[in-house]
């Protein structure tokens, strides 16, 4: 089943680090995929395609992107590789795993997209923030997206340890890695307000048990598959 007009939806979930993303949008998969026929799950990270070479190609990115060590000195590097790069591995995933799902009719739910890199770089000096603005917007933009809204200082806790890139280390962020996530991710929530978050559900997750932030997901998703 698809939505009520036929048209198979791409819907991705998003949030600062510490979220929970991963976790409620493969919960709201696994409570949601038996009601629909043709639907799938895309972890951002090890999207499906059916290539060898293209799982090859896009593991030697994966390594680079995501599985460097946390010490890695990615400023060596400037930010505009940086940005090149993760537009590249969305542009990939897009042509190679979202496109054909969405072509055979259907319908795709995603763990993260690009805008939590894309409000990062928004806070860069402007050069790089309008250079940002104009790459990630080649980018296929999902038909809706689901925002799941904590307060940082929750979600610190929720994490324990954080990644120099989490804590704002590239961008001025201190020694104390739990002041510079939450100072540096406060940040990056009100940068998520030029990636088009007016348009997107918002879930406040602050005050919700995990199973409620996951109810409210659930029926936000089925509300979109319905009502596409």
């Amino acid at each position: 089943m698809m939505g009520t007009s036929g048209q198979p939806v791409f819907i991705a979930f998003e949030g600062t680090d510490g979220a929970g993303k991963s976790t409620i949008a493969r919960a709201t998969f696994d409570k949601i995929f038996e009601s629909y026929s043709k639907i799938t799950y895309i972890d951002k990270n090890r999207p499906p395609v059916s290539s060898g070479y293209t799982e090859f190609h896009m593991s030697r990115l994966r390594e680079v992107l995501w599985d460097y060590p946390d010490n890695a000195p990615l400023d060596q590097l400037g930010d505009r590789h940086w940005i090149s790069l993760i537009s590249a591995w969305f542009q990939a995933t897009d042509h190679a795993a979202i496109r054909p799902l969405i072509d055979s009719g259907v319908s795709c739910v995603a763990d993260g997209w690009y805008y939590k890199y894309l409000a990062r770089f928004l806070l860069k000096n402007e050069s790089l923030a309008e250079e940002a603005l104009t790459i990630f917007s080649t980018i296929r933009q999902p038909d809706a997206v689901i925002f799941l809204d904590v307060d940082p200082a929750l979600a610190a806790q929720r994490k324990g340890s954080f990644r120099l890139s989490e804590s704002g280390a590239y961008d001025g962020g201190n020694e104390d890695r739990l002041k510079s996530f939450i100072a540096y991710q406060n940040k990056v929530r009100a940068s998520y307000e030029q990636c088009g978050l007016a348009n997107w559900v918002r879930i406040d997750t602050t005050d919700l048990s995990e199973e409620a932030v996951l109810d409210k997901a659930v029926s936000a998703v089925q509300s979109i598959l319905n009502g596409m």
